[in-house]
């Protein structure tokens, strides 16, 4: 399941909340084109050396994240509104791949933050 928050919605009670609940929460901030959006998940994840910056490269690390077992990782996609207004086509593509991903694993639910 996602989440969707608008930029009236307090992203940050929510991110607080999850880590309140013991999430393992991991923020990926930003982006505001294909390449954009690539850098940010690859720094901010610290994804691995192989991460070949593309669509498919992308689904695959993020079924490779690892986390404490029996703790679920909140990816939170923050910052989300500028690939939006400027690539929706892109955005919509991060969508699906998170979602795609979150439905495979029972470990990773995922927030989309568009301010």
């Amino acid at each position: 399941m996602t989440t969707f928050l608008g930029t009236h919605s307090e992203p940050d009670d929510h991110i607080a909340q999850l880590r309140w609940l013991g999430h393992d929460v991991r923020i990926v901030s930003g982006g505001d084109d294909k390449a954009g959006v690539l850098d940010a998940f690859a720094t901010d994840l610290e994804l691995p050396d192989w991460f070949g910056r593309n669509w498919d490269a992308l689904v695959d690390a993020l079924r490779d994240l690892d986390a404490p077992r029996g703790v679920p990782i909140e990816l939170v996609w923050d910052h989300a509104a500028a690939l939006r207004e400027r690539d929706r086509d892109a955005f919509d593509t991060v969508v699906e791949i998170l979602e795609q991903v979150a439905d495979e694993r029972d470990d990773l639910l995922i927030t989309v933050v568009t301010r």
